[in-house]
């Protein structure tokens, strides 16, 4: 992706971050995000399957904006995008891989219940945030042992 783009990424990771914590620190749920959705499959008091009920949706569009804004963040070109950076880009996301599975194994062996649902919710930005953690760790020594050259 262009980098231009970049800053619409920050924008919607940070919008995110603000709507999560408006949810869960604050309890926030406006009645304008009560909306009637499809739902493939709907397990609250009863479950329920193809049909449309009644959801809070902030946390969602909380999620889609978290997860779309490091998406954009992550995948956009560097103002000198080159073939090192692709390296370096591969390497980070093998990297990623790795701490995703540890991150994985170790929800299954440490969280139960609900606990494992929200371990899993949180594996969705891990992989994402752990590549970009990565790549740019990655980036900063390679341009300190280029600029020691």
């Amino acid at each position: 992706m262009p980098n231009r783009l970049r800053p619409v990424g920050v924008v919607l990771f940070v919008a995110g971050i603000i709507l999560l914590i408006l949810k869960y620190k604050f309890n926030y749920k406006p009645d304008f995000l009560d909306l009637k959705v499809f739902a493939i499959y709907s397990f609250y008091i009863e479950a329920k399957a193809f049909t449309i009920i009644t959801h809070q949706m902030i946390a969602d569009i909380a999620g889609i904006f978290l997860l779309t804004g490091l998406f954009i963040i992550s995948f956009t070109r560097e103002k000198n995008e080159t073939d090192v950076l692709g390296l370096l880009r591969l390497k980070a996301f093998v990297l990623a891989a790795y701490v995703n599975l540890v991150y994985l194994l170790a929800s299954i062996l440490f969280f139960f219940g609900f606990g494992f649902v929200g371990a899993l919710t949180l594996f969705m930005v891990v992989w994402l945030g752990s590549y970009l953690v990565i790549f740019r760790i990655m980036l900063h020594f390679s341009k300190r042992s280029l600029d020691r050259e």
